[in-house]
């Protein structure tokens, strides 16, 4: 089980800071996964009917927990069929497409986690997104960082399905099997899904949260700064 690296300590070697990033919307400006597996869906648009209700009440809902459940009922549907190596491929090829667009790496970001890294920092990448989509997004984007926690599908008769999800809670709980010593991280998020990261941060900066988001981490009492 793979661990951050070790980082040097001592009077006169500070020890760098941890710094743990979320991928989608503070990284990228859009939700990788949710456009890579609408694509999916597009291959055989016949698999669209039976998605459609749950999309429209997904988009509506602000039941965290209903939008985890049917975005994995979605994903389900349009991986049907589909096996690693196809998965892989595909997922690896869409990573560096999105890696290499300038609509879709929010260059900010970008910026800060090279200056961080350049000063010691220790990055983390924790998303949701799929393992490979993100490396390979990452990669090609030219983002440092010493750790990459992600969401693990494996192959199914069916087709590829999600086997660890590492959204919400699970995300905190990842990083922690990781080694990740979150009380004395900082956490880059725009998501109200990472509450529970957030909650054990030493500090919290959000990037590309709205107004909505911004607001729920206020009525839960989670104090944070803000970047553009």
């Amino acid at each position: 089980m793979p661990t951050v690296p070790s980082m040097p300590s001592g009077p006169s070697e500070p020890t760098p800071h941890v710094v743990i990033y979320d991928l989608d919307g503070v990284i990228t400006t859009r939700d990788t996964f949710t456009v890579f597996t609408a694509g999916q869906l597009c291959r055989r648009p016949l698999r669209l009917i039976p998605t459609v209700p749950v999309t429209v009440r997904r988009f509506f809902s602000r039941d965290e927990e209903y939008r985890r459940t049917s975005g994995l009922f979605i994903a389900g549907i349009a991986l049907r069929g589909v096996d690693d190596r196809t998965f892989g491929r595909r997922v690896t090829d869409y990573g560096r497409r999105v890696g290499e667009s300038r609509a879709w790496i929010r260059s900010s970001t970008v910026d800060r986690i090279r200056r961080q890294k350049e000063q010691g920092a220790t990055i983390v990448i924790a998303t949701a997104t799929e393992r490979r989509l993100a490396a390979a997004l990452l990669e090609t984007a030219g983002v440092p960082y010493d750790l990459l926690s992600a969401t693990e599908f494996t192959e199914s008769p069916t087709g590829m399905q999600v086997a660890d999800h590492r959204l919400g809670e699970r995300k905190a709980e990842s990083l922690r099997e990781l080694g990740v010593d979150l009380a004395h991280a900082e956490f880059v998020t725009d998501s109200f899904t990472d509450l529970p990261t957030a909650r054990e941060a030493e500090s919290v900066v959000l990037i590309g949260a709205s107004v909505r988001t911004r607001r729920q981490f206020d009525n839960r009492g989670v104090r944070y700064s803000m970047e553009p």
